[in-house]
C-alpha cells in the first residue's frame, strides 16, 4: 500500500493540528497586566478553567491549550455569556513560564454597526506572578523583527499556502499553483484588489512570534458576498521547529445563515522564494 495515496477524509486547515494540551490542569495563575486590569486563571478542569479580570466575579469557561514549545502555551476560551448571541467575545492568553511572561488578546465581534461581523482585537502585556521570584519588567513586545520573512506552510496534504510578512501593520497572501488552496479559499481573493490583510507581531522570544492576521479588509470590501466573514487567527510561530499551533475566531455564512467560525490549526513549514512580482505588488489598501 502506498500511504501517499491513503484515503483521507476532507480536511481544511486542521490536520496537523496537535491534540488539546491539558498540562495546566490543577494550576492558578495571576497576571499582573500592564493596563492595570490583573487577570486571575485557575484551570479547574482538563477542559475547564475559572477567569476573572480586575478582581471580578469568577467565570467558568471551557478552554483550549496548544503548545509552542515545552513552556509556552497558547490558551484561549470563548466568553460563555456571549455565545449564541450577536457580540460574541474570545480570550487568548500566551502563557510564557520561561521567562514568567504573558500576552493576553482580547477579540470581539459585534462592535461595529456598519460591519456587524468584523472582529475587533485588543492587545496587553504583563508578568506572571510567581512566588520566590520579582516581578520581572521584561514583556513580550510587538516588533518588526518578522519583515522580510516568506514562508510556506503546510496545512494538509495538499493545501499550502504562502505568507509574505512584508510589512508590520500587513502580510501578503498567496499560494502555488498546485495547492488545493484555490479550490478552498481561492473564490473570495478574485473579488479584491489585492491579497494583503491587517497584521500584527508580537515578539514572545529568540525564533518564537505570535502572529495576529485579522480578515477584516476582506470584509469591508465584500461585505456578505462570499461565505468567508471577518475571522481574526493568531498563530504561534516557533522557528526553530518550522511549525506554528493557532486558532480561529470568526463567522463564516453556511446554506445562508452565519455560524462562528471556530477551529485550532496547526502547520509546518519551510522557508520561500517568491517571484518578485509578489514582492513588489502595489498594495491596494493604502496610499
Amino acid at each position: 500500500m502506498n500511504l501517499k495515496e491513503y484515503p483521507r477524509p476532507h480536511y481544511a486547515i486542521n490536520q496537523f493540528t496537535q491534540p488539546h494540551c491539558t498540562e495546566l490542569c490543577g494550576k492558578k495563575f495571576h497576571f499582573v497586566m500592564d493596563n492595570g486590569f490583573d487577570v486571575d486563571l485557575d484551570f479547574t478542569g482538563p477542559d475547564t478553567v475559572n477567569w476573572s479580570i480586575g478582581g471580578s466575579e469568577p467565570k467558568e469557561a471551557t478552554y483550549e491549550c496548544l503548545k509552542g514549545d515545552e513552556t509556552t502555551y497558547l490558551v484561549d476560551y470563548d466568553v460563555r455569556e456571549t455565545l449564541d448571541t450577536d457580540h460574541r467575545t474570545n480570550h487568548l492568553f500566551v502563557i510564557d513560564l520561561e521567562q514568567r511572561l504573558v500576552t493576553k488578546v482580547i477579540c470581539s465581534i459585534g462592535d461595529n454597526p456598519r460591519f456587524p461581523y468584523l472582529v475587533k482585537s485588543e492587545y496587553d502585556f504583563g508578568a506572571i506572578e510567581t512566588e520566590g521570584h520579582e516581578l520581572t519588567f521584561i514583556r513580550h513586545c510587538f516588533t518588526t523583527d518578522m519583515v522580510g520573512t516568506r514562508v510556506e506552510w503546510h496545512w494538509n496534504t495538499s493545501m499550502r499556502t504562502h505568507h509574505n510578512y512584508f510589512s508590520a501593520p500587513f502580510y501578503r497572501l498567496t499560494w502555488p499553483e498546485d495547492s488545493s488552496s484555490e479550490d478552498e479559499i481561492g473564490e473570495p481573493f478574485q473579488f479584491l484588489p489585492s491579497h494583503d490583510e491587517v497584521s500584527r507581531y508580537i515578539k514572545i522570544k529568540d525564533k518564537m512570534y505570535l502572529y495576529c492576521l485579522t480578515e477584516e479588509l476582506q470584509e469591508r470590501v465584500l461585505n456578505g458576498k462570499c461565505p468567508f466573514r471577518s475571522n481574526n487567527m493568531i498563530f504561534l510561530q516557533n522557528y526553530e521547529r518550522m511549525r506554528h499551533v493557532g486558532r480561529t475566531f470568526g463567522s463564516i455564512e453556511i446554506k445562508g445563515k452565519v455560524v462562528p467560525c471556530r477551529t485550532l490549526f496547526g502547520a509546518f513549514g519551510n522557508p520561500l522564494e517568491l517571484p518578485e512580482k509578489e514582492l513588489t505588488a502595489y498594495n491596494a489598501f493604502t496610499v
